[in-house]
């Protein structure tokens, strides 16, 4: 019975060892999205983690942990095993954390391990239908002639939309007044009912209201027209070439992330922005897999980062 006993023990040990030596992953993946569900980083970072768990093998799991404008979320990823089984999905608004609010307990840049940038979608130039213009070069003209006769709506300080705004506000030379709102939606409404002349951001939320007739749209923020809306010319040829601008999502994990879990992961989700499923859904809301990994997205994200900065500078922006 004892060498029975001792021969169970030994498999066991065996068996566990056996279990650890498993390439990775071979556990779920702890997806953190750092914002509550039903929210645009939410419905893209849902779509991508399914995909991915189908690539990898082993279920991502989607855990939303809101607080802080995303730096708990943020934070607890930072701060967790450098395994590869907690990953951040976030969207590009992350990496201006520190220079839109006063405390943020980390550095974007820095304190995370980039991975793999998967889809980007592009801005639009809205404003009410009570504007009277008709392109973007007479919006402008009558932004430029009477400023103090317009105000533009401001999601979130940081986010792509803001940042396209004050591009957009520098192009033009002009003073406009700018009103902050606590997200896209109750801004995009008092646009809607007038209050609010302007408005730049994402296409996947304006767009329906576009569609609809609520209001105007005058470019897309990009090189060239969209699929879904061949019928609004890209900045590029409006008239501000150099208006290209867009949000984009990525995936970041801890730092001292080893290189080989980081290969893995990047390899993973470049046959994730293959799938033709997840293009397919990505175009129903307005995105592009624009996939980019390891080095060239860390390359990018500081690129990023310094575009952010300087408009944020030119236009006198404290943080908050």
């Amino acid at each position: 019975m004892t060498l029975r006993i001792l021969i169970a023990a030994i498999l066991s040990l065996v068996l566990v060892g056996a279990a650890h030596a498993q390439p990775y992953p071979n556990k779920p993946i702890r997806w953190v999205i750092p914002y509550p569900p039903g929210g645009g980083v939410d419905a893209v970072g849902r779509i991508v983690g399914e995909k991915l768990g189908e690539v990898l093998g082993v279920p991502v799991v989607v855990t939303h942990l809101p607080g802080g404008n995303g730096i708990v979320g943020s934070d607890s990823v930072r701060r967790a095993a450098a395994d590869g089984y907690t990953l951040m999905f976030n969207a590009s608004v992350f990496i201006m954390g520190p220079q839109v609010m006063k405390s943020v307990p980390y550095d974007p840049i820095t304190d995370f391990s980039p991975i793999a940038q998967i889809g980007d979608v592009p801005l639009l130039v809205i404003s009410t239908p009570k504007v009277a213009a008709t392109s973007l070069s007479e919006l402008s003209a009558k932004i430029k002639d009477a400023p103090d006769q317009f105000n533009v709506a401001i999601s979130s300080p940081g986010a792509a939309g803001h940042l396209g705004t004050l591009a957009f506000l520098h192009h033009l030379g002009a003073k406009v007044e700018q009103i902050p709102y606590r997200g896209t939606g109750l801004g995009l409404t008092d646009v809607i009912s007038g209050n609010v002349q302007l408005m730049v951001e994402g296409m996947t939320v304006l767009l329906p209201q576009v569609k609809a007739g609520r209001v105007r749209a005058y470019a897309v923020t990009s090189k060239q027209r969209s699929k879904l809306a061949p019928e609004i010319p890209a900045t590029a040829e409006a008239g501000i070439p150099d208006l290209v601008i867009s949000s984009w999502y990525g995936v970041w994990g801890p730092p001292g992330l080893p290189d080989d879990i980081v290969r893995h992961l990047a390899t993973a989700i470049e046959k994730t922005a293959a799938s033709p499923d997840l293009i397919s859904r990505f175009e129903s809301l307005g995105l592009t897999t624009t996939f980019m990994k390891e080095a060239d997205f860390q390359k990018f994200v500081k690129q990023e980062s310094e575009q952010g900065k300087r408009l944020l500078r030119g236009a006198g922006f404290e943080p908050q």
